[in-house]
């Protein structure tokens, strides 16, 4: 076990400032719950607070304690990348074979704070973790903190802003590389060794950077990609979902392969209209349902679509393991929330195996789409 920050060189992805700025705001909120410590868990809370993100294949926390200072526990095996991440003032190491949540507990001891605020709907604070923690400190008061991370994430900095820009920048240079793939006759997974490429190249730094559907799975948004030669008339579509500083930019496009019929070009002409409303819409103070229902009203009574049980947009930011995608606000008929500037949302409409998706960020002045790529069904 190691402890200090040691002289490693920093690569934190936005300045020392942002994450103590985050911090205060956070803590101002575990005081006036009756905390005196935090602990954070969750991979996303992590990274927004510190910096400093992980595989998930071990728990890794952080404690703040009431003056801001972090204290880090982290994975033996991690800990170069985290001193290089993290925004911390200590580190504490385990090796693999050492209990970690027992180290954990012996430091929230060694705080001599008796209320700890926790994530309740972590990923990682698994009900076994938690009744160990309980069992080593039986005098421990827990305080419910689910939630308000997520919640202070809602606001974009213009860092984390910029992150998002560059994200989306890749993502439809990733989009046209997969669609310029697209031809008669050859594989279907040709087109994602070519958005992949694109994306990597541009400096994505995640692994998932796209999903693909075509023929038989076209119309499964999460379907898989099969050995299937691409044969003329049929439809193909890429969602390019590219991270920069683990900030995901989000587009997906439809494609025909050889030629597209009237009536699918009829159909993507019109899915396009009706985003265009929505987005619109998206200002400063309008109310989540009362947009949702722009398109989903539309498209239902117009036969785009039979049933519409999915969400019509869905939060932008920061995404970890094991979540890949955020609904702490999410367009649905029945939400009240209304939206503030800064704001950032992918909007996602579609029907017939066919969908148009944008990264919206909601300014003072309305909505702006930051990806780019023309709104139309691409012919290749």
């Amino acid at each position: 076990m190691t402890s200090g920050a040691g002289g490693v060189q920093s690569l934190l992805p936005f300045d020392r400032a942002e994450f103590r700025g985050r911090v205060a705001r956070v803590l101002s909120e575990v005081t006036a719950r009756g905390a005196g410590l935090l602990l954070v868990d969750q991979i996303d809370s992590l990274a927004y607070l510190t910096g400093y993100s992980h595989s998930g294949a071990r728990y890794q926390a952080a404690l703040i304690s009431p003056s801001g200072a972090v204290t880090l526990l982290v994975r033996s095996a991690d800990q170069v990348g985290a001193r290089r991440q993290a925004a911390a003032d200590a580190f504490v190491t385990f090796d693999d074979h050492e209990d970690e949540i027992a180290l954990l507990a012996r430091l929230i001891r060694d705080s001599g704070e008796p209320v700890l605020a926790v994530e309740t709907d972590s990923h990682f604070l698994t009900i076994q973790r938690y009744e160990r923690i309980q069992a080593e400190m039986p005098g421990l008061t827990f305080v419910d903190f689910g939630k308000v991370i997520w919640e202070h994430r809602l606001i974009k900095s213009p860092a984390e802003i910029e992150a998002l820009r560059r994200a989306c920048a890749i993502a439809d240079a990733a989009v046209q590389a997969g669609t310029d793939a697209i031809s008669v006759g050859r594989s279907e997974r040709e087109p994602a060794i070519a958005t992949y490429r694109e994306a990597i190249k541009l400096g994505a730094d995640n692994g998932r950077v796209a999903v693909f559907g075509y023929g038989s799975t076209v119309a499964n948004m999460h379907g898989r990609l099969g050995e299937r030669i691409m044969q003329a008339g049929e439809l193909y579509f890429i969602e390019a979902v590219p991270q920069v500083n683990g900030y995901s930019g989000r587009i997906a496009r439809p494609m025909a392969v050889g030629h597209v019929s009237d009536r699918h070009r009829r159909i993507a002409d019109r899915i396009v209209q009706i985003q265009d409303e929505f987005i619109a819409a998206m200002v400063p103070g309008a109310i989540s349902g009362e947009i949702d229902r722009v398109a989903r009203e539309t498209m239902l009574r117009e036969g785009l679509k039979k049933t519409y049980p999915q969400v019509s947009a869905y939060t932008l930011g920061y995404h970890a393991v094991p979540r890949t995608s955020d609904h702490t606000r999410i367009f649905m008929p029945n939400e009240t929330w209304a939206l503030e500037p800064n704001m950032v949302f992918h909007v996602i409409h579609y029907s017939e195996g066919m969908p148009f998706s944008e990264t919206v960020l909601v300014t003072e002045n309305g909505p702006v789409r930051l990806t780019q790529t023309p709104r139309e069904i691409a012919v290749r």
